[in-house]
């Protein structure tokens, strides 16, 4: 019993540690804010090949939103 917290534990720390950057998004002409990247879904698949599948998603997600109109907010 007492050893399912600390594994829970132990893998969300492992998960937030391979969480990409978080880039935000503003569209200056409408207002609207998003955010790419940030999150560790990718991860599931482990370690560094989860990891680049999450970056190429983020790369994508900041791409389709240039597309639309959205910068990079600093």
């Amino acid at each position: 019993m007492h050893l399912k917290t600390p594994l829970a534990l132990w893998v969300a720390i492992a998960l937030t540690g391979c969480a990409t950057p978080a880039v935000t998004m503003k569209n200056n002409a409408t207002g609207q804010v998003a955010r790419c990247g940030g999150s560790a879904t990718g991860s599931l698949a482990g370690g560094v090949i989860g990891y680049n599948i999450q970056k190429r998603n983020d790369e994508k997600c900041v791409r389709d939103h240039e597309i639309q109109g959205f910068k990079r907010v600093d």
